[in-house]
């Protein structure tokens, strides 16, 4: 564990813009396509308004457009989340980072990538979903401190299912395989090296948390997450 968070200080360390890049390269481009996509939907209100089209028309017009634009974001998220990674990996090995090298894997992977966030999502969902109905008919306006237990539980069980899957994007970038694949090597390897993935995991955790700190969390989020990120892709690529 502690190897891994090593190496990944001294690769950083050793060029610090390579690991920067794809660190903002990764919110930048999340920015863009969000604007991209208000933009189609302004444009689409706008046509619609000069057409004479409104009422009920209109919003379900928006609504259909706007529910494909969102799941294209969806997708194209976890093709920069995944590009990143692999610019981390790259970074690490000396090999190629850049713009064009971000963009080309982001596009080419980002279908690969969005099953493992959907899988994610919908078991997040299916686990959590019945806390948050329990909690909304049964426990609204009964005593506070179920609000707080409650949460806790969801948080609780959160973590767990984001930690199982923390190596996921690891794994389909440096093995290059399936989603599903990458999925269970997860799985497998949380499954194997437990308590030291645990930690490892914590402390990216920490790093990524960290990038809440108001004024401090620039600095933390450009040098310290690419750091907690490349020792999660290293002590991978122990095994």
């Amino acid at each position: 564990m502690l190897q891994s968070i090593g190496d990944a200080l001294e690769h950083f360390s050793r060029d610090p813009v390579a690991f920067m890049v794809p660190t903002l390269l990764y919110p930048l481009f999340l920015l863009i396509t969000l604007g991209a996509f208000l933009g189609i939907l302004f444009i689409l209100f706008m046509v619609l308004t000069l057409v004479g089209i409104g009422g009920d028309i209109m919003l379900y017009a928006l609504g259909g457009v706007g529910a494909l634009l969102a799941l294209a974001y969806m997708l194209l998220s976890a093709g920069y989340k995944g590009a990143m990674v692999a610019e981390y990996n790259n970074a690490s090995d000396k090999g190629e980072v850049g713009l064009i090298h971000f963009m080309r894997y982001a596009l080419a992977n980002s279908g690969s990538l969005f099953v493992i966030s959907i899988v994610k999502m919908a078991i997040t969902g299916f686990i959590v979903m019945p806390f948050v109905l329990i909690y909304y008919f049964l426990l609204t306006g009964l005593w506070e401190g179920w609000t707080y237990i409650f949460g806790i539980i969801a948080l609780f069980f959160v973590f767990i299912i984001e930690f199982l899957f923390a190596f996921s994007f690891t794994a389909y970038v440096v093995r290059k395989v399936s989603p599903i694949t990458a999925m269970i090597i997860s799985f497998n390897f949380i499954k194997e090296k437990n308590v030291k993935a645990l930690l490892v995991y914590g402390f990216y955790g920490l790093a990524a948390l960290s990038t809440l700190v108001p004024i401090l969390n620039i600095i933390t989020y450009l040098v310290f997450y690419p750091i907690a990120y490349t020792s999660l892709v290293l002590f991978f690529k122990q095994r």
